[in-house]
């Protein structure tokens, strides 16, 4: 009996052995069944970014930063721009406009010597046409925009009412502002009618020249000039001036604002837009709100 016990103990020992490997082979199936059914090429794999056949969000014109442009202008156009800026904006959200103003004959020099510019607004043909000799304007965006009128301007209190030129001789003008001929349009129409009439060298001791039409106004607004020279549409959208005489417009040259895209600009379509624009129902209203009138 002792001999069977002895074996008895080994036969049950390798039976379990048995038992638990076979436990233990079924757990592996199951887990690789689990493992192919959860990330195994018979699952249905989670879609990625990459694997997505949604299109990818593209950035509309609206989200993409604005077109900067510059337009130089003419002293005389700065209250008037201010408000086409404003209309022009709202209707078109990817351009944005930089204005430099100054004396028509000043921005000339600056576009000449390479000032990046897109559009030139002048008070002058002469200016205009400088440049377009040049080859800096294209020619097929370029044209006579408005017009205007020169006038002698005094401070709103002033009692002076000369009857013509030929008043400012007397005494109670001891100031006469004028823009500087070389460069402000505003001073070469007065200088042609002053010599015209014989005056300029007579009233030189006089005369007080200014770096553009704008600053003309300021010193007949703060007293510091008698009278000044302006155009019609500086005086009338002014609150501290009045006009005073209106110059004889055979007197001086055709006063004409010529508007133009500049060659070299960095953003022609753009620049051409706006070119048209300003010649559109819409802002030739804004204009003649102003006093100017358009160019024949």
């Amino acid at each position: 009996m002792n001999r069977y016990r002895r074996f008895a103990f080994p036969f049950q020992s390798a039976f379990f052995l048995a038992l638990a490997f076979a436990l233990l082979l079924a757990g592996c199936g199951q887990a690789s069944d689990s493992n192919r059914t959860d990330s195994g090429a018979t699952a249905s794999p989670a879609p990625s970014a990459a694997a997505s056949t949604e299109p990818s969000p593209q950035a509309s014109p609206a989200d993409a930063e604005p077109v900067q442009l510059t337009v130089s202008a003419a002293a005389s156009l700065t209250g008037t721009l201010g408000q086409i800026e404003t209309a022009f904006e709202a209707a078109n959200p990817n351009i944005e406009l930089n204005f430099n103003f100054g004396a028509s004959g000043t921005l000339q020099k600056q576009i000449e010597q390479g000032a990046p510019a897109d559009l030139f607004l002048s008070a002058s043909t002469k200016n205009m046409k400088a440049l377009s000799d040049a080859g800096l304007v294209d020619a097929a965006h370029s044209a006579d925009l408005l017009a205007n009128k020169l006038v002698l301007a005094v401070s709103k209190d002033s009692t002076l009412a000369p009857s013509g030129l030929d008043a400012l001789q007397d005494a109670a003008y001891s100031r006469i502002a004028v823009g500087i001929p070389e460069s402000v349009p505003a001073g070469q129409y007065a200088k042609q009618a002053l010599d015209g009439a014989g005056l300029w060298d007579a009233l030189k001791d006089k005369l007080v020249q200014a770096k553009d039409v704008k600053a003309v106004l300021q010193m007949v607004e703060t007293g510091n000039a008698d009278a000044g020279f302006v155009y019609e549409t500086d005086a009338l959208g002014s609150d501290k001036a009045k006009i005073a005489l209106e110059v004889d417009p055979a007197a001086y040259s055709p006063i004409l604002y010529p508007a133009a895209v500049l060659a070299e600009s960095e953003h022609p379509e753009q620049a051409a837009a706006f070119f048209d624009y300003l010649r559109s129902a819409e802002a030739l209203d804004v204009f003649r709100s102003f006093g100017f009138s358009e160019a024949p």
